[in-house]
């Protein structure tokens, strides 16, 4: 539902999501672990890199490795930073992240004119850029990371890039309605949801990256994700595992061809919904599942 305005109204899950985390303190999101040996076996040109960058990587230390993303040789580092990030403990992050880079002509160029763009002209021209030329194998999930960190440090009247991922793609659609496809670079859909960040965050007096941030730590923790859950978002059981489970298929199909995206996304939706709707606290699984 819309208000007044034609724009939605803040979601009741994402203010208590912002309550729970106040009386928190307000802590960063914690920081990913992460595989160095693995990297190095594939990125052995980029092992003094790997080797400088700490035990666990947070979102601080990913902006930092962009700052200098607006060339060829920052941008690789940049991307590497994020898709590390973005990947945490996943064993094929390694061989996805070398797959987009080794098999798209002058792909770290590519990255580093998203990141001039972006620099120039904000995060939705960004990302308008890398949907004109999409890299192979980088979808929007991954690809919006790597542009959220290339646009943290833009002036205050630049719109930065946040991030599009199916768990908050999830949170979008069970908490407004809203379906934020991502199996191709829908320039007019992120334009639609970086839209509604940047409404709520001035009704809530927050960073539109923050808002995106606080979205995605309740969300993967309400889902059960192994490596992102936090205390203060909860998990309800016994469907924690479930979620997991479908959490691991949307990161497999997030950087997957946009052609088997495609065909894998009324699945997906079924799953959830099944998870959803059937397996609640104190009711039965749906039929056949029990």
């Amino acid at each position: 539902m819309t208000d007044a305005s034609g724009e939605l109204p803040v979601p009741a899950a994402l203010t208590d999501a912002i309550r729970r985390w106040q009386a928190q303190g307000g802590a960063a999101q914690p920081p990913i672990r992460w595989s160095r040996a693995a990297w190095r076996r594939y990125f052995p040109g980029q092992r003094d890199f790997l080797d400088a960058l700490p035990e666990r990587v947070d979102r601080a230390e990913v902006t930092s490795q962009a700052a200098h993303a607006t060339t060829p040789e920052g941008a690789e580092r940049a991307f590497l930073a994020a898709m590390i990030w973005g990947y945490g403990r996943v064993g094929y992050g390694p061989w996805r992240t070398a797959r987009v880079l080794t098999e798209n002509p002058a792909a770290a160029e590519r990255l580093a004119e998203a990141a001039v763009v972006a620099r120039d002209h904000g995060g939705l021209a960004a990302f308008r850029a890398l949907a004109d030329k999409p890299l192979r194998y980088l979808g929007v999930a991954f690809g919006t990371k790597y542009l959220r960190f290339v646009t943290a440090k833009l002036s205050a009247d630049r719109v930065g890039a946040p991030i599009l991922d199916a768990v908050v793609g999830r949170w979008f659609a069970t908490h407004t309605g809203l379906r934020l496809m991502i199996d191709e670079w829908r320039p007019a859909v992120y334009e639609r949801y970086v839209g509604l960040l940047e409404s709520w965050s001035a009704r809530l007096d927050l960073a539109a990256d923050t808002v995106e941030e606080l979205i995605f730590r309740s969300a993967a923790s309400r889902e059960g994700s192994g490596q992102w859950s936090e205390p203060w978002a909860g998990s309800d059981e016994p469907v924690r595992k479930a979620r997991a489970a479908l959490l691991e298929l949307e990161r497999l199909f997030d950087t997957a061809d946009a052609g088997a995206a495609r065909e894998a996304r009324p699945h997906l939706d079924e799953l959830g919904r099944i998870i959803q709707q059937g397996w609640t606290p104190g009711s039965a699984p749906p039929d056949g599942l029990g």
